[in-house]
């Protein structure tokens, strides 16, 4: 009877054991099941990290945050991320982080803001991906680059890398980028694409953005060419007033028309708002085309419509 009762208590045993083994073997299956797609997203961004570097990471800080001060013990910038990787031979890692710059008198001057960066030995912020900057006069940048450096000592940004701008109605890509802080001014260097979202494009070379006291203003001394449906325009320089959605195309400028007519002038004013796609100057004008030859002093061109009014003293032939 007591070994009967001892196999029995064996068994019961073993069963609980087993049980238990089953139910921690579904839970390790089911568990990734219910983890968040931003737990998988980051789980996946840490070891890729990890296996992009053939290492890893030697100290993980949740909620990471730091001061930094200047030769005058005045608070310079903050940083603070959701997580604080460090490697042994790399840059550390940070995930979603946030850099709050300050200005001499201890404002906030602008913000900062991306899915993830390196942060270096030298005190060195690298940006990677999408980044947000958000200006204390309430206006903001958004920026794609492979690398965006954050000066800690000038507080300027800087990308050697290809950037893509993101901008109001416009998506303008270029060979780099170099944002002046205190004066909100940034330099898109090298060849530029400017792609507005009603179809025309503008390329040209080292283009300046300036968003100080609320303006959005655009503008290069480079030749420029102005792609349209129906036109193309090459001139000197290009000046763009976002605000009023307003062109000015600098110094000589020639417009090519897709029926082969041409004409030539300076400094003309292309409007595009309320819909519109008129051209204005009120300098000397010649159009060629095979049947005409115009010189004017002035022209409205309503290229919506197909419309063009030569205006003061129109001399020309016909053939």
């Amino acid at each position: 009877m007591a070994s009967f009762q001892l196999r029995h208590n064996l068994l019961s045993t073993i069963s609980i054991i087993v049980i238990i083994g089953v139910i921690w073997l579904l839970i390790a299956l089911l568990l990734p099941l219910f983890s968040t797609p931003e737990d998988k997203k980051q789980a996946s961004l840490i070891q890729n990290q990890i296996t992009s570097k053939g290492e890893t990471y030697l100290e993980k800080i949740d909620n990471f945050s730091l001061q930094e001060f200047d030769a005058k013990a005045q608070l310079s910038h903050f940083v603070k991320a959701k997580s604080y990787f460090s490697f042994k031979n790399s840059p550390a890692l940070l995930i979603e982080p946030k850099v709050v710059f300050y200005d001499e008198r201890g404002f906030k001057d602008y913000v900062l803001n991306s899915k993830r960066a390196h942060y270096t030995d030298s005190g060195e912020i690298k940006f990677k991906g999408e980044v947000s900057i958000q200006s204390s006069n309430g206006l903001s940048h958004k920026i794609n680059t492979e690398e965006l450096l954050v000066g800690i000592k000038t507080s300027d940004l800087i990308s050697k890398k290809p950037v893509t701008y993101l901008g109001e109605n416009v998506k303008i890509i270029s060979q780099g980028m170099h944002m002046y802080a205190k004066d909100d001014t940034m330099k898109l260097i090298g060849r530029t694409k400017i792609n507005q979202d009603s179809g025309q494009q503008i390329l040209t070379k080292d283009l300046y953005i300036s968003q100080s006291k609320g303006q959005k203003h655009y503008y290069s001394n480079s030749k420029t060419t102005y792609l349209a449906k129906k036109n193309t325009i090459y001139a000197s320089g290009v000046d763009m007033d976002r605000q009023k959605q307003v062109i000015q195309l600098l110094g000589k400028v020639k417009i090519v028309q897709d029926s082969g007519s041409k004409i030539t002038t300076k400094n003309l004013t292309i409007d595009q708002s309320n819909g519109l796609e008129v051209y204005r100057t009120k300098e000397k004008i010649h159009y060629q085309s095979n049947i005409a030859d115009i010189h004017a002093f002035g022209m409205n061109y309503d290229v919506i419509e197909q419309k063009i009014r030569l205006t003061g003293g129109v001399v020309g032939r016909y053939e």
